[in-house]
């Protein structure tokens, strides 16, 4: 449990980053689908059509605002955010947050991490990376008669 200026901060549990999830509302079950580490694109900046952030966070007072933000780690630079104010029936009840991101625009290579903030704090942090795909030249590629 983090503490902060008196205020009890929320504690993240889960994080996953992946393809898609499905929820089942009839058991409030949530299937985490393709969970990945690397994305493979032809060339940058790029358009990630489909991707999929789930959070489980627990020990929530009351209400808590959160903020999910996607940074480039080699610059810090914030390429998406959102914000929000959740909230849970007790203390001891896990809250699923599920982000459905389309067409997020990813404009450099490298190292990047989705954050949960809450208070400007950050609570948690899931890296990926953005790598781009080198195709090797074919064998009669570059050959010259």
């Amino acid at each position: 449990m983090a503490e902060t200026s008196g205020t009890i901060k929320p504690t993240v549990v889960a994080m996953l980053v992946c393809d898609q999830v499905i929820d089942d509302k009839l058991t409030n079950k949530k299937s985490a689908i393709g969970l990945f580490n690397n994305i493979l694109v032809p060339r940058v900046p790029t358009t990630i059509p489909q991707m999929a952030v789930l959070i489980s966070v627990t020990e929530i007072s009351g209400r808590a605002e959160l903020q999910l933000r996607l940074v480039h780690d080699g610059d810090n630079s914030i390429i998406f955010h959102t914000t929000g104010l959740i909230g849970a029936p007790d203390p001891l009840a896990t809250v699923d947050l599920l982000f459905n991101l389309q067409g997020l625009k990813m404009p450099q290579a490298g190292q990047h991490a989705f954050e949960v903030l809450c208070e400007g704090e950050i609570l948690a942090r899931r890296r990926f990376h953005i790598r781009v795909m080198h195709i090797a030249p074919s064998a009669d590629a570059g050959t010259q008669g």
